[in-house]
């Protein structure tokens, strides 16, 4: 079974809604990247929210 993490800063995406959205899209994409539709309904998303202190670009530490 593939597991699917997206990592995003903390508050980047606001609410439940888009993030439901943007699970159903990456199991789906990964359903048709390996050529089989079955996948996108064994995949595991799970989305890890970062605080912005505990983010860098650039070695920056990023603000909100």
């Amino acid at each position: 079974m593939p597991v699917i993490i997206i990592k995003a800063r903390q508050g980047v995406l606001k609410d439940k809604k888009t993030k439901a959205g943007l699970m159903q899209k990456m199991a789906q994409c990964f359903a048709e990247a390996v050529g089989d539709e079955d996948f996108a309904k064994r995949a595991t998303v799970i989305i890890e929210e970062v605080p912005d202190e505990n983010w860098a670009r650039g070695g920056k530490q990023v603000e909100q």
